[in-house]
């Protein structure tokens, strides 16, 4: 019989062995991060939320709590395939209930074999998102294929003065109002700015913001994880004297090593790059430690700036630490050129090239040979994705939203999550693949877009001209699934255009979740130029075997976007769905239950996951 003492001790054992690995609370609070607060949703009280390290191969369990007052929220992973739980992805009315306030929400996953890279996660509802997101990084589980001495992240965001709920008001109301440019680029949370005293809301100014700093020592080389956490800024990056951006990784996929002579960054995609530093003799020779990198934002009709400062650390260079530069006025504390404004010739030290479409993505190869798209014979149909700006009304009831072939999407439909009807009644979510293969792929009877597990399509993404003639740049984001990117191209879709665009491509297809469709080659809204309204100014191909069953969003990353309604649902092998663990069917099927003292590990049920197999 077992003593008082070890019967506590087991008791304290067993509640420790049942604590999440991560805990995340999101919030509203007070954020400034150009100077100029605004009420802002928060991670564990900041932006951007912590950055959270996992290997390949473990079991992450995340507890999210909501603890605002009168907002739903939801966590994605973004990027995170979700095999076998897709009830982990994070996304309302779709995946699952959104959070309620005061509740919590336990995401639970595997990071399978094969998926280190960089990842980012954030929240799923409304305009919160702006934000509230962070870093999800996913750590090889041996050696990295290339060598580094150590990693850095940059994480890009844009940072808006006007609340969330006032944006998401102006997109959806009448008269529709548009945000407009951003008020800051962030770079980590960061931004130089000077107070606007008028949009705070008659809150005070918070001194002390400044350029993002960051710290290297010579003679390294390091990987910059650069995660695209924007709402709506497409960015282009250099660094001064510090040529060529020799990228590794994109998407959370290793590539052949590629030199670009800078990055282009939209809302939603990840790039690694190998940034060898400076020796030190180098940085004596130029008696300077200290150096810019520009950003500009491209593909709208402003270009918005932002930088950052890479600083080397040695104390023995017998250097400033910092370069010469003007510095703010004494009463705000701080000196440097990280406080300071942006310098006005950085275009022309630093500078960036004008709008081109594809970038260096057509010359990408993946870093093994044996990761190749399905052939072309095992494709069984063409799901044609096409996205259009409309409106309705005119003067002040005019509404501006846009449609995905010929939809509105919203984040509060259906009124039942598709994944939870799924589980709940399987006979209840049957989707008509014949009606949906004779309409382009989507289905009307459910309002998604159906495939079966394990079939074999081609996507393809129409960028139509808005009712007033205009086009934009869209960066497409897919949850769930990793797809080829097969070809892009400008102009009209045909067989000919996309056989040339294989053709003429210099490198491979990769696999990717967050690919840009471009604008042109007339009608691009940053040229003041229109064409007529419904005109076809970009396409692109994704090519997926439909590996991981569940309900799974595919929607423009460009946030003001997807809030007008620019997304869709897949339902991917719908009724082949995992099994939902017992113990988890309340707290997952009931918006706002009761949250469950113990947590569930559904990965007991699946032994045939832990060893690597795709088995469903």
């Amino acid at each position: 019989m077992f003593g008082p003492s070890l019967l506590l001790l087991l008791s304290v054992s067993s509640a420790l062995a049942w604590q999440p690995d991560h805990i995340l609370r999101i919030s509203n609070g007070t954020l400034a991060a150009d100077c100029t607060p605004r009420m802002s949703t928060l991670i564990n009280g900041t932006s951007p939320g912590p950055a959270i390290r996992v290997k390949e191969g473990d079991h992450v369990w995340i507890r999210v709590y909501n603890d605002m007052v009168d907002s739903n929220t939801t966590l994605h992973w973004h990027g995170v395939s979700q095999y076998m739980s897709p009830f982990a992805d994070g996304t309302p009315q779709t995946s699952q209930w959104p959070i309620a306030p005061q509740n919590y929400f336990d995401y639970e996953f595997k990071l399978d074999k094969g998926s280190a890279g960089t990842y980012m996660y954030h929240t799923h509802v409304g305009f919160q998102i702006v934000t509230a997101y962070g870093a999800f990084i996913v750590e090889d589980a041996e050696d990295p294929p290339y060598a580094y001495d150590d990693d850095l992240v940059l994480l890009l965001g844009d940072f808006y003065h006007a609340p969330d709920g006032a944006i998401t008001a102006g997109l959806l109301g009448a008269p529709f109002a548009w945000l407009g440019d951003p008020q800051a680029l962030t770079v980590n949370g960061n931004a130089y700015g000077a107070c606007d005293a008028s949009a705070s809301s008659g809150a005070a100014c918070v001194p002390g913001c400044h350029t993002e700093v960051v710290h290297v020592l010579p003679d390294k080389t390091y990987r910059v994880r650069v995660i695209g956490a924007t709402a709506l800024s497409f960015i282009y990056m250099a660094i001064e004297d510090h040529p060529g951006f020799n990228l590794i990784e994109v998407d959370s996929g290793y590539v052949a090593a590629h030199n670009a002579s800078h990055l282009e960054v939209n809302s939603g995609q990840r790039y690694s790059f190998l940034l060898r530093t400076k020796p030190a003799a180098e940085l004596r020779a130029l008696n300077k430690t200290a150096f810019w990198a520009n950003m500009e934002t491209r593909w709208r009709p402003t270009r918005d700036r932002g930088a950052w400062l890479l600083q080397y650390d040695a104390v023995e260079l017998a250097l400033p630490p910092v370069d010469a530069a003007p510095q703010l006025p004494a009463a705000l504390g701080a000196t440097g050129p990280a406080y300071a404004p942006i310098p006005a010739d950085l275009n022309e030290t630093v500078p960036l090239p004008d709008e081109a479409p594809f970038w260096v993505v057509p010359a990408l190869r993946p870093l093994d040979p044996a990761e190749v798209p399905p052939p072309d014979a095992q494709v069984s149909r063409r799901i044609t994705i096409s996205m259009q700006q409309l409106s309705n009304g005119t003067g002040a009831t005019q509404k501006v939203f846009w449609n995905v072939d010929r939809y509105m999407y919203s984040e509060d439909e259906p009124e039942v999550p598709y994944l939870v009807q799924a589980y709940e009644d399987p006979s209840a979510l049957r989707p008509d693949y014949e009606a949906a293969a004779a309409n382009n792929g989507f289905d009307t009877s459910t309002n998604a877009v159906p495939i079966r597990l394990n079939e074999t399509v081609d996507m393809v993404f129409l960028n139509l001209a808005s009712f007033v003639g205009t086009l934009e740049a869209h960066p497409w984001h897919i949850h769930g699934q990793h797809p080829y990117v097969m070809a892009q191209g400008l102009g009209n879709f045909s067989d000919e255009a996309y056989a040339a665009a294989r053709q003429n491509m210099t490198g491979l297809p990769i696999q990717r979740d967050t690919n840009n469709i471009f604008a042109g080659p007339v009608g691009a809204d940053y040229t003041n130029a229109t064409v007529a309204p419904g005109e076809n100014g970009g396409w692109m191909v994704y090519r997926m075997r439909a590996e991981v069953a569940g309900a799974f969003l595919l929607h423009c990353h460009l946030q003001p976007h997807a809030v007008m309604g620019m997304a869709t649902v897949l339902l991917v092998g719908i009724d082949a769905l995992p099994t939902l663990p017992t113990n988890f069917t309340k707290e997952f099927a009931t918006y706002n239950a009761t949250p469950r003292a113990k947590p569930h590990s559904f990965f007991e049920l699946y032994p045939d996951r832990r060893t690597g197999s795709s088995q469903v």
